[in-house]
């Protein structure tokens, strides 16, 4: 966004002794208005339903953009194909208007569109209609990504519809003071469907919906001073840190009015071996219906091999204001099971009520230290073996809320997922919240809390 925005969030994590915050503005430094030098890429080779609109991207880009500081590439409205991807690499106070829809077309491997070292940028769609359909089931894990933000600062994405990619949709690496917002993702229910990946510093992430069966909104190392609220996790993988490796590097990281139906959990921490640090996180605010895992920390995924070190270490993180319940009892609502070579350290569960469906589930500990739940325990760190305790429904437990447009079930992998269409730039409906944080992006168009997707219409 325009206006610089700096989200202060220290009495959030009083309690956790840190001083974590947005470190500053996010999104472009300049307004739209001064990108007023139009590229359009019907003038650069490209026509309303080609084959093959990449090069002409490439073009508008190479011959327009920069040249010209204060551009705005235009894909005009209308459908196209496209086989060959772009690297749009540089540029400095620049835009990307996509208001046309682009169908992947070609099976090579990479990104179908980079951004890399661009500054002052911002990437929308100013009719919400704009975005990308990937056939996904056509070439399930063995195609392109859809988009890749690399290196980039004061940037936004926005407003943009992202469908069945055959791999990950959006990933952000590294970079610093970005803002992405109002995008809605729909993915196959198969893993390696990430909805956005994301590392660096100073990131705002907002008002998402997500469908898939891998990973929602996801933190990546290195990551420092991330904001991610107000998302729609919708028969999705759900939240996560990780997968989690050599050398992680992540602190002061804030996950705040998270809504997440069905899938596979609704927080987890994960990793096996590896070390490096995750350190000062608050997840608050997180309500979950009928997944398969709940609150998780599994320090010895079996998905992935195993790493060379002792574990990563996990320290101050806090769990506040939960209500949820996992689908089975086969999977406890809550599990801690840390590193026995880098116990867990400062885990705090504040007012989280978490249960299960049939109402007869266990808690597991291992290796974990904090405060807040029975197994856990508390003094010098060391390692100690899996605790299991039978846990009585916690008296703040309510059946959790539900939002109109759940979905039942994940989309299938093997056949065409549908293009929502939105009648006018949305935001989500996360009941009974509200966002603390209200702005306006560059756009013109307000940044909202989740609170209105239920009320626009949305077409398949």
């Amino acid at each position: 966004m325009f206006s610089p925005l700096v989200v202060v969030l220290a009495s959030a994590f009083a309690l956790l002794g840190v001083q974590a915050q947005l470190t500053g503005h996010v999104g472009p430094t300049t307004p739209l208005s001064s990108k007023s030098n139009l590229c359009n890429v019907l003038n650069y080779g490209g026509s309303i339903g080609s084959s093959d609109i990449g090069p002409a991207i490439l073009s508008a880009f190479n011959n327009c953009v920069t040249k010209t500081a204060g551009s705005t590439l235009y894909l005009p409205a209308g459908n196209y194909n496209m086989q060959t991807w772009v690297t749009l690499n540089h540029g400095s106070k620049w835009a990307f208007r996509m208001d046309g829809f682009i169908t992947r077309t070609a099976t090579t491997g990479g990104h179908m569109i980079v951004i890399q070292n661009a500054d002052d940028f911002e990437m929308y769609s100013a009719n919400s209609r704009g975005g990308f359909q990937g056939n996904g089931y056509q070439c399930r894990n063995a195609g392109p990504r859809f988009l890749r933000i690399v290196t980039s600062t004061n940037w936004s994405v926005h407003d943009l519809i992202m469908v069945d990619s055959p791999e990950f949709h959006l990933v952000i690496q590294t970079g610093s003071n970005g803002e992405v917002y109002n995008l809605m993702i729909r993915g196959a229910d198969i893993g390696g469907s990430d909805g956005i990946d994301v590392s660096g510093t100073n990131h705002w992430i907002h008002d998402v919906s997500v469908t898939n069966r891998d990973e929602c909104v996801t933190i990546k190392s290195p990551a420092h001073n991330i904001l991610v609220e107000n998302i729609w996790c919708n028969q999705s993988g759900g939240s996560a840190f990780g997968s989690l490796g050599v050398g992680t590097d992540i602190s002061n990281i804030v996950y705040n009015h998270i809504y997440t139906n069905g899938g596979n959990q609704a927080m987890m921490f994960k990793s096996n071996g590896g070390d490096g640090s995750v350190s000062n996180v608050l997840l608050q605010n997180f309500i979950s219906r009928s997944t398969a895992y709940g609150l998780y920390i599994n320090q010895y995924w079996a998905s992935m091999d195993t790493l060379p070190g002792s574990g990563v270490k996990l320290s101050n993180i806090k769990f506040q204001n939960w209500n949820g319940n996992v689908a089975s009892d086969s999977r406890p609502p809550i599990a801690l099971i840390c590193a026995d070579g880098a116990p867990c350290t400062g885990i705090t569960l504040d007012n989280v009520n978490m249960w299960s469906i049939p109402g007869k589930p266990v808690y597991k500990c291992e290796s974990a230290f904090g405060s807040g739940i029975s197994c856990i325990r508390s003094g010098s760190p060391s390692s100690y073996a899996v605790v299991t305790v039978t846990p009585t429904k916690p008296a703040g437990y309510t059946t959790p809320t539900t939002m109109p447009g759940d979905l039942s079930a994940g989309y299938p992998a093997t056949a065409s997922i549908p293009v929502p269409y939105v009648s006018s730039p949305f935001s989500l409906s996360y009941a009974g919240t509200r966002n603390a944080y209200n702005g306006y992006g560059s756009a013109g168009r307000q940044s909202r809390p989740l609170s209105s997707l239920a009320s626009q219409p949305i077409v398949d």
